[in-house]
């Protein structure tokens, strides 16, 4: 326990006493003399005198009396809530406290009234930063990936782009894989009346065929999704259930039995376009100028995703090296924006929407404990950027909206219009800090090469063994 002391900037001290109640969470106690609460009353009712109209007398002659006895409480409300913001502020810069979410001054009533001649003390609770140190960033252990882009690569890249840019048209059914269907959609919660989520238009895709029935559907991995979806028709209502992820962004659905009612009302199907017309959309000669180009696209997302890795393995790192426990409260508020940030950085990479929302249904099937980490890494990576004093420019921002762009085949001034939409702005500029400050543990690190096949034969092992762990512990 401490005590501080700081000008609020009107002459007034207040006394701030700061009670430590958990690793994250702070109790400070506020007190204002009862001098500064007179000044502060008398300022109030000064101005008021100044600018009531009351019929009987003229502006700025009401008698002190009659406005206290008509406007006292009010007075002394508006007073109280700009004497408790003014402080509050004051002692967070003060005393350097970097606090998370919304601070909580619980009851308002419990907050007291001021009262000419009397101190004016109030309490409020707050969640701060996780405090912890860095290790030694040099020489971290990185394994990186070597991969050669072959032939049947890019096979499968012109298929993909031949769906892509294909031929939409309408079919009734049976639906068969990569059909896309457009229908209603009601989930419950188990142990609720109401509905937690309605859609008039909720789109569902019936899974490839490598995806091996895996699909996701409004954001949640269904590992049956196939199973439901492939071989019904427009018309039909689709019924399953589904568990919501335990490390979902809503917390009201986390580990709960989720009732999905799907009714189909139209679907499509894509016609691939034949290789001459993907050529020409590409604005290339012939066939051999479509492979070299989509060639060049693999070996970029090749390299991408090879220094992607290297800074998974940071991550990791740094994880099982500064342990510390996040802050309850931020658990819900801050997993939506990492949501974002994965979104924003998988964009970069050259993922297609589809590609990108399994790989985020994915990310939320994780584990609560994997959760966790990853908020934890978002603290982490926040103190290493300022540690080696990494910043964002504008120019970045707008080169990581460029390569979203890129990506997606639209203008960049779409891609910033529609994050500006959604407030995701923030989130590119946290991704790009992220990777910078990763890339300089990255550049001083201790790398040891190997094939690509054995690389992600250690990912998938990794990846069976956290799911076998959180199956024996539930």
């Amino acid at each position: 326990m401490s005590d501080f002391s700081f000008d609020g900037g009107d002459g007034f001290e207040p006394q701030v006493e700061i009670t430590e109640t958990g690793s994250c969470s702070r109790l400070l106690k506020i007190s204002i003399a009862a001098a500064a609460v007179d000044d502060r009353l008398e300022l109030q009712l000064g101005n008021l005198a100044n600018e009531a109209a009351i019929p009987g007398f003229r502006k700025g002659k009401v008698p002190r009396a009659i406005l206290e006895k008509r406007f006292g409480e009010s007075v002394r409300i508006e007073a109280r809530g700009q004497m408790v913001s003014d402080a509050f502020q004051q002692a967070i810069k003060d005393n350097e406290l970097e606090i998370i979410g919304d601070p909580d001054f619980g009851d308002p009533e419990s907050i007291p009234m001021l009262e000419s001649g009397t101190d004016f003390v109030f309490s409020v609770n707050v969640e701060v930063v996780p405090d912890f140190e860095l290790p030694d960033l040099e020489g971290v252990p990185v394994t990186k990936p070597i991969m050669e882009v072959k032939e049947e690569m890019i096979d499968s890249e012109v298929v993909r782009n031949r769906y892509r840019f294909g031929s939409p048209a309408r079919t009734e059914g049976p639906f068969e894989p990569l059909d896309r269907m457009v229908g209603e959609v009601v989930i419950k919660v188990e142990g609720a009346e109401e509905p937690f989520f309605e859609h008039e238009k909720a789109v569902a895709v019936v899974p490839a065929e490598e995806d091996e029935g895996k699909g996701q559907f409004l954001g949640l991995l269904i590992e049956d999704l196939s199973t439901h979806l492939a071989g019904r028709s427009v018309g039909d209502v689709i019924e399953f259930e589904t568990v919501g992820p335990d490390s979902f962004e809503r917390e009201e659905i986390r580990g709960k039995k989720l009732s999905v009612r799907f009714d189909v009302k139209e679907a499509e199907r894509v016609s691939p376009l034949e290789i001459p017309e993907l050529v020409e959309r590409f604005g290339l000669d012939d066939e051999s100028g479509l492979r070299e180009q989509l060639r060049l696209a693999l070996e970029n997302r090749r390299d991408t995703e090879q220094r992607s890795a290297e800074r998974e393995q940071v991550y990791e790192w740094l994880l099982d090296n500064i342990p510390f426990e996040v802050p309850p409260k931020v658990s819900e508020a801050q997993a939506a924006n990492l949501v974002e940030q994965q979104r924003v950085d998988l964009l970069g990479r050259g993922l297609d929407e589809d590609q990108v929302e399994l790989k985020l249904a994915e990310l939320r099937s994780e584990s609560e404990r994997y959760s966790q980490d990853r908020l934890r890494l978002m603290f982490i990576m926040t103190r290493v950027a300022k540690h080696f004093e990494v910043n964002v420019g504008e120019a970045e921002i707008n080169g990581k909206i460029a390569e979203i762009a890129a990506a997606q085949r639209v203008r960049p001034e779409e891609v910033r219009t529609e994050l500006s939409r959604t407030g995701r702005i923030r989130e590119v500029a946290m991704s790009i800090q992220q990777a910078k400050a990763a890339d300089r543990i990255v550049d001083t690190a201790k790398v040891t090469e190997v094939p690509a096949e054995e690389w992600n034969e250690q990912v998938e092992k990794k990846v069976a063994d956290r799911k076998k762990s959180t199956a024996a512990k539930s």
